[in-house]
């Protein structure tokens, strides 16, 4: 690949972490989980990479949430305003329809929110 000093910096700004993307998005995810507990859930559980550490988290990275007990009926309207809270895509999952194997991801390495 040939690239000037210019573009190449750009390319690696763009692609490699940024210091305290991380920390923002868990703190927007706090942030959402209490706005969730206020609109009716029970519990909030955070997975993926915004929450280990020893994988990879960009600016391009997204938030993962498992979220118990919100209202069906209010879900995706409560799902749109939580995205909205944040600059990073939101995965917002109901517990009660989440596969066995994600439940067990948030139950075995999730942080309680």
């Amino acid at each position: 690949m040939d690239m000037d000093r210019a573009s190449l910096l750009a390319h690696i700004r763009a692609t490699h972490f940024e210091s305290g993307d991380r920390e923002r998005a868990v703190a927007d995810a706090r942030r959402i989980a209490q706005f969730l507990e206020q609109n009716g859930a029970r519990t909030v559980v955070g997975i993926g990479s915004a929450f280990d550490p020893t994988r990879p988290f960009s600016h391009r990275s997204d938030i993962d949430l498992v979220v118990h007990g919100l209202p069906p009926r209010s879900f995706f309207s409560i799902s749109a305003q939580a995205a909205a809270m944040t600059g990073y895509s939101l995965d917002l999952t109901a517990a009660e329809s989440a596969t066995p194997a994600l439940l067990r991801t948030a139950s075995e390495h999730g942080t309680q929110l």
